[in-house]
């Protein structure tokens, strides 16, 4: 992999190249730059696991990725951040890539408006979050014999309803060929007090009673271990302002395929 490095304005790539890459680039570049700006931070591992389904193997679909990201980081259409996941040891995989202001320009040459967009070194909880999100993607879609119907990131997910805002990291809609369940996803890092997360939680009950959901997703804290579990169950159970507690959950990451299985009704 080459080393990361910060953009350079003065690198930034004329109109006619970047047509010219549009033209040339596999659908597959394209689909990893659309996914680079919707979630905005991923790993060369998590882009592996999600656009390189098709290798025989993982170690396979790593040199595949690696291969197309050193090619787009050469074209000038996405950067690393100066620091890996996991540090040296963490390897190629751990190389968190965004999306260059020129990567940006080139997925919208078709004449639609360009976001407001620029590349920078962010603080590592914010990165930290986002490649959480990155992640709860990837596991809802790899859980055997679960469809992901629908799944909306932030903004997207918001909700406003008659002055009531919520900000949930992600909503998604599952089935199991079945049923359907429907999901508010809150990505924790323990990072907040818990007294915060009930505050939140009041949002999620006000949003619940406006009835503006047809089918009112059950809200699910993931947070990082079992003491911080144990720590956000109590703080919703000894509410005394939370009236309907059953549409919370509280799980750590390695519990969430067992929830997805089990579905939100359960």
């Amino acid at each position: 992999m080459n080393e990361p490095k910060q953009e350079n304005p003065a690198e930034r790539i004329s109109l006619r190249r970047l047509q010219q890459l549009a033209l040339q680039l596999p659908p597959r570049d394209l689909e990893i730059l659309r996914d680079l700006e919707k979630r905005r931070y991923m790993t060369s591992g998590q882009i592996a696991r999600k656009h390189f389904t098709d290798a025989s193997n993982d170690a396979s679909a790593q040199r595949s990725a690696n291969y197309v990201i050193n090619r787009l980081q050469k074209h000038g259409l996405i950067l690393s951040l100066t620091r890996r996941i996991g540090g040296i040891k963490g390897g190629s995989k751990g190389f968190v890539w965004s999306l260059t202001t020129s990567g940006c320009r080139l997925l919208h040459l078709d004449g639609e408006t360009l976001p407001r967009y620029r590349a920078f070194e962010p603080s590592p909880r914010f990165v930290e979050h986002t490649l959480a999100l990155s992640e709860l993607d990837l596991q809802l879609r790899s859980i055997n014999g679960i469809t992901l119907m629908e799944i909306q990131l932030e903004p997207a997910c918001w909700r406003d309803c008659n002055g009531v805002k919520l900000k949930p990291d992600l909503f998604a809609v599952t089935s199991d060929g079945e049923y359907e369940d429907h999901w508010f996803f809150e990505i924790d890092l323990a990072t907040e007090a818990p007294c915060r997360i009930a505050q939140k939680c009041e949002q999620y009950e006000a949003y619940y009673r406006s009835g503006a959901e047809k089918i009112f997703p059950l809200v699910v804290w993931i947070v990082p271990d079992s003491r911080r579990k144990t720590s956000i169950q109590e703080q919703i159970a000894q509410s005394k302002t939370l009236k309907h507690k059953s549409i919370f959950t509280v799980i750590t990451p390695d519990e969430l395929e067992g929830l997805i299985r089990k579905g939100a009704a359960q």
